[in-house]
């Protein structure tokens, strides 16, 4: 009874902290532990389960919890360590680290529940936009973000962290978009596309944009139910089924019904009820009462007669992707129901918790000696499945249910973005999320399908200042997302020294004055000097990147890029007075012109001092 109390507090605890940190490392073993923090690099606080006890490790004294203080041993670095009782402990923590406490949605310092870790409640969806001036590292930042939402990334190093982004790329759970001014609701949601068919015909599908093709990878992540119950594997029949038909238009969209609704659908059978059907004589004597005329009788009759009467509750279903792959593998729980109603057409249906929910498809090879054939139905030769590989594929999804995904959206602001989300803009509030208390769900305009926005999946977005304001930006939009202000990082630049030129110095005096000519959206981020080690470099950095920037930003006034750059000499900005040929100021009543050049000799050191000297 004690040890599942302490796994009862140890869920509950992962619980809380979910609810509070935003960022998170994976769930460790030997023993289990996992680190929390506010931010990527903000201090982290430590919860372990190590011999029987539960504690905490941080770098701050929580002087409310003398009592519990610990001298074990928890294999981190961090100095303060507490032995946690009840979450009561737990709370004050948090408090000492955040100044507040969010209530986990399973728990609370009353009452501890027993919920299984993959069962327990997800951190609340983040929506973000990252904003600042050009070269702030906004685009940069995601991929840390997204790592750290998916998995954490304390202390991991820009390479580690880049791999581990790649990888969750490749598995479907960090997509990239970039928003631009033709980008629309088609682009985006879901829309028509042509088609061209063998002979040259054009059809058009309905076709699911990135963000529909995001959502829908994330809710079917969330309905998977791991783990064996009951007989081991070597003892379950396993049948092949096929979900849909190859080239049907409508098999992603049933595949997708069936996950989330939890059930298999078979199409043989048409719209005829064979609950009464108990053997296969009866089911083929239904099918003639009903279709007398029909020319594939014997196939009805055949898989319906397999589908009801054969598979058996606790029989495992594995459904395929064409003759060569399969996607994903469930367990029967129910006998055999009619669906007035049918789904697509089907209403035949067998009730089904789903096992594994693969984001792309595996090939048959690794858990079955043969390719799969043709029939829609058929039991799997017992002698070709690889069971010990079927059964560590199973207990893989144990971990990879409930993660989160995340939809990292480029310069947001460059799109229209009322015409862009259309009404599901209303759909990305946490509280509007399916299991939230106030979801929502919109029918969509082009399938007819009912949508949602599910809770594991966070949006991060950016915007460039310089392209539009964040006071322009739509007021929908602005409501439903959290805004992080990245600017000129000069701490980065202040150790970089090149010929006596201090490049965190310099660009920190160049961006006062953009800032005061202009405003401090226009200012110059520090990523276009980090790669800056020569004077070569940096007469590159400002002679095709720095001063065409300011060129635009102030509309070929070239006075001001020279204010700006405090060139008084003209060593980076040449100027002439000028008149043409064959004119006078007397003579044409005119006044000579200045005319400016950018210097096309190597921009002088003193140049680059004069900027901040």
């Amino acid at each position: 009874m004690a040890a599942e109390l302490d796994q009862a507090l140890w869920h509950a605890a992962l619980a809380l902290l979910d609810a509070n940190f935003h960022f998170r490392s994976v769930l460790g073993t030997s023993p289990p532990r996992r680190s929390y923090r506010l931010e990527p690099n903000a201090p982290p606080i430590n919860i372990v389960f190590k011999d029987g006890v539960i504690a905490i490790e941080m770098a701050l004294i929580v002087p409310e919890l003398s009592h519990r203080r610990l001298t074990l041993d928890l294999g981190g670095a961090l100095s303060h360590r507490y032995r946690i009782v009840e979450l009561a402990d737990l709370e004050l923590a948090i408090k000492r680290m955040t100044g507040r406490l969010s209530p986990s949605a399973s728990s609370t310092s009353q009452s501890v529940t027993t919920e299984s870790a993959p069962e327990r409640s997800m951190k609340a969806p983040t929506n973000t936009i990252l904003y600042g001036p050009p070269g702030t590292g906004k685009t940069y930042r995601t991929a840390e973000m997204a790592v750290a939402v998916c998995e954490g990334s304390a202390g991991l190093s820009r390479e580690a962290i880049m791999a581990r982004y790649e990888a969750l790329r490749v598995e479907g759970r960090i997509s990239f978009v970039t928003f631009h001014q033709s980008y629309g609701y088609e682009d985006f949601v879901e829309g028509l596309r042509p088609n061209v068919g063998n002979g040259g015909q054009i059809s058009y599908d309905i076709q699911p944009g990135v963000f529909r093709m995001v959502a829908d990878a994330a809710r079917l992540n969330t309905v998977v139910r791991s783990g064996l119950q009951g007989a081991p594997l070597k003892e379950r029949t396993v049948y092949k089924m096929s979900l849909g038909a190859v080239g049907w238009a409508k098999s992603s969209a049933m595949f997708n019904a069936c996950i989330e609704k939890g059930y298999v659908l078979l199409g043989w059978g048409k719209d005829i009820d064979f609950s009464e059907c108990d053997s296969e004589a009866q089911v083929r004597e239904r099918v003639r009462e009903e279709w007398p005329d029909d020319k594939r009788i014997k196939s009805h009759t055949r898989f319906v007669n397999v589908f009801k009467n054969e598979v058996r509750v606790g029989d495992l279903i594995i459904v395929s992707k064409g003759n060569s792959a399969f996607r994903a593998i469930g367990e029967v729980t129910g006998e055999y129901e009619f669906l007035e109603e049918g789904v697509f057409g089907n209403h035949q249906m067998r009730p089904v918790r789903w096992l594994a929910v693969l984001d792309k498809e595996h090939d048959v090879s690794e858990i079955y000696d043969r390719s799969f054939s043709m029939p829609a139905l058929y039991q799997l030769n017992s002698s070709f499945i690889k069971t010990e590989a079927l059964d560590a594929l199973l207990q893989a999804q144990r971990t990879a249910s409930n993660l989160p995904y995340v939809l990292i959206i480029d310069e947001i602001n460059r799109a229209n973005i009322s015409k862009v989300f259309g009404e599901l803009i209303t759909l990305l509030e946490p509280d509007k999320r399916e299991g939230a208390l106030n979801a929502v769900t919109v029918r969509l305009p082009y399938s007819g399908d009912d949508f949602s926005v599910p809770s594991n999946l966070h949006i991060i977005g950016t915007m460039n200042t310089a392209d539009r304001s964040i006071a322009l930006l739509d007021t929908a939009l602005r409501r439903r997302f959290e805004f992080e202000e990245l600017q000129p990082d000069y701490a980065r630049l202040s150790e970089r020294v090149i010929a006596g030129i201090n490049l965190g110095t310099l660009l920190a005096a160049l961006n006062e004055r953009v800032e005061f000519l202009y405003d401090r959206d226009h200012t110059i981020g520090h990523a276009y000097l980090l790669d800056a080690v020569s004077l070569g470099d940096l007469d590159r950095a400002f002679r095709r990147k720095i001063i065409p920037l300011l060129q635009e930003y102030f509309h070929e006034d070239w006075a001001k890029v020279r204010l700006v750059l405090n060139d008084t000499s003209g060593g980076f900005i040449e100027a002439s007075k000028w008149l043409p040929k064959g004119m006078s100021e007397e003579g044409d009543d005119v006044e000579m012109r200045t005319r400016y050049r950018v210097n096309p000799d190597p921009f002088g050191l003193p140049s680059y001092l004069n900027i901040y000297s």
